[in-house]
């Protein structure tokens, strides 16, 4: 009696199906591992700045003296550009350089596809008095995403008691409404 071996294999049919079902399931993990990556080097970038600006507080309040935060020029004098380094620094004479050229703290930003700017009208430093508390005018930063769609604009006070937070655009509309009627958007 002859056998017959049956052939194995997919057929045409078979195979088109699973490519486009691993496809499509390829395309969703893409897109979630973008947004996830993308909302932890938000929440990183926050954290960075919350633990640099609670630093530079702590500093102040326990040293007793002015300390002053900033990102510095060549000349070592703060400018108001939050995508270089950033400097926290004693400054009892508050000139806005380092006394005795010396930095505490610097924190080089990686920003990824965020920016970053500052709210100090212009002066682009935030400073600490020996009791730990905004020395001068408040002021504040604000982060925006390179993509709206994959990322959250954030808007960073630091309050007259030194403190600093951070409030989110929820909606995503790349504006933030403050209690007292301003907007900031990006």
């Amino acid at each position: 009696m002859p056998t017959t071996k049956s052939l194995a294999g997919f057929t045409l049919i078979e195979l088109v199906i699973t490519l486009l079902i691993l496809a499509i399931a390829i395309g969703f993990t893409t897109h979630s591992w973008s947004w996830w990556a993308s909302k932890s080097r938000h929440r990183a970038i926050l954290e960075n700045y919350h633990g640099l600006f609670a630093y530079a507080r702590w500093t102040a309040a326990s040293q007793d003296t002015l300390i002053t935060i900033c990102p510095l020029s060549a000349k070592n004098i703060c400018i108001d550009d939050w995508t270089q380094p950033v400097s926290v620094f004693l400054d009892s004479d508050n000139n806005k350089t380092p006394d005795a050229g010396s930095v505490l703290r610097l924190f080089r930003p990686n920003l990824g596809t965020y920016s970053l700017r500052s709210r100090t009208a212009g002066r682009g430093y935030f400073q600490f008095n020996s009791k730990g508390m905004t020395h001068g005018a408040m002021g504040s930063l604000v982060l925006c995403p390179g993509n709206p769609s994959e990322g959250t604009m954030s808007y960073m006070p630091v309050n007259i008691a030194g403190r600093f937070r951070a409030e989110h655009d929820r909606d995503r509309d790349g504006n933030i409404k403050l209690p007292w009627g301003d907007k900031i958007s990006c």
